[in-house]
């Protein structure tokens, strides 16, 4: 008779294409775990300076590993790891073979064994945030739990402030939703952190726009601020 396997239920890995989309997409969902215990583990897929189109800074990559690590500790994050440093993966992790991206997702599942993952839409506009979600989808894929753990709940955020942008191909179709509310001045103070990645209002990356869209999201889930999530797989 087939028995349902035992699975650590406080262990959670978020994947996040860049240094400051864990906080975007899922910051308030990460405070709100590591304050209830949970064990949470985030995954870069590439950290990287660069030269940002809203200012004229050109950071580097220990300026942005540097961030990273004080974003995390606000939020009380386990650990963490990047797959890939440097301004050569930057913009480029959609120019890797796609073998090589699942091979190391599925290496920090089997390590890891998460209850939960977090990963971006695969409708995101940004090639990194695709790149990533397909090979999550993959290593992800439905299974018994075995070499390859299962994970029974699996969640995916939308690229921030610009969620849905590009027509239908690129929807973003929410159908989860965390209350943040008590989360929320942590997810702004983490994303504080970033001091190359902030922007002026109105972009999405102000924290002004931040909270907007909890707000937002907040008013859609009957909640005062909310992080929102398309549900891959809930199994109970």
């Amino acid at each position: 008779m087939l028995t349902q396997p035992e699975f650590p239920r406080n262990k959670a890995v978020f994947f996040a294409p860049h240094a400051d989309d864990e906080v975007l997409g899922a910051g308030g969902l990460i405070a709100r775990l590591s304050r209830d215990g949970w064990e949470v583990h985030v995954v870069f897929g590439v950290i990287s300076g660069f030269g940002s189109m809203s200012t004229a800074d050109h950071s580097t990559t220990p300026d942005r590993e540097e961030e990273a690590h004080a974003a995390l500790s606000v939020l009380g994050c386990t650990s963490s790891e990047v797959l890939y440093r440097g301004e050569e993966f930057h913009l480029r992790l959609d120019c890797l073979g796609q073998g090589e991206l699942i091979s190391s997702i599925e290496s920090t599942l089997m390590s890891r064994r998460p209850s939960l993952v977090v990963v971006p839409s695969v409708r995101d506009h940004h090639q990194d945030h695709r790149a990533i979600a397909e090979a999550c989808v993959t290593a992800l894929r439905p299974a018994p739990d075995g070499k390859r753990p299962f994970v029974p709940v699996v969640l995916a955020y939308g690229q921030s402030g610009a969620a849905g942008w590009g027509g239908e191909p690129y929807r973003f179709e929410p159908n989860f939703f965390v209350d943040i509310t008590e989360q929320l001045d942590r997810k702004l103070e983490a994303m504080r952190c970033y001091t190359s990645q902030i922007c002026d209002p109105p972009h999405g990356r102000s924290l002004e726009g931040i909270r907007s869209r909890a707000n937002f999201y907040g008013a859609l889930a009957g909640c005062q601020y909310a992080e929102a999530f398309e549900s891959l797989r809930y199994v109970f």
